[in-house]
């Protein structure tokens, strides 16, 4: 009998192990898959504030352009001149102020 009582604690003792083992694996198993659901997440905003990047970098190269035709003194001088009925402009008086 006590034999047998010995011969069960070990086998008890290998299940417990064994136990221990696949609970391991199957808690590995799910923080990676955890880990792989918010990786992919992630990745998913990234795409897409890389896309709104983009988007705002084109439409900053636009306004700048806008900015750089509406700007130009030739278009200014031409519509103080014809819409406000100024004078034509002496550039050899005017100081332009760089403003970058």
């Amino acid at each position: 009998m006590r034999e047998l009582v010995i011969e069960l604690k070990k086998d008890l003792s290998y299940v417990k192990k064994y136990t221990y083992f696949w609970g391991f694996i199957l808690f590995m198993a799910a923080a990676m898959v955890l880990y792989n659901q918010y990786y992919f997440h992630v990745d998913k905003q990234i795409v897409e504030l890389t896309k709104i990047k983009n988007q705002l970098t084109a439409e900053k190269l636009i306004l700048q352009k806008t900015i750089s035709r509406l700007s130009s003194p030739e278009r200014i001088g031409r519509i103080a001149k014809q819409k406000l009925k100024m004078d034509t402009v002496d550039y050899s008086r005017v100081h332009f102020i760089d403003t970058k």
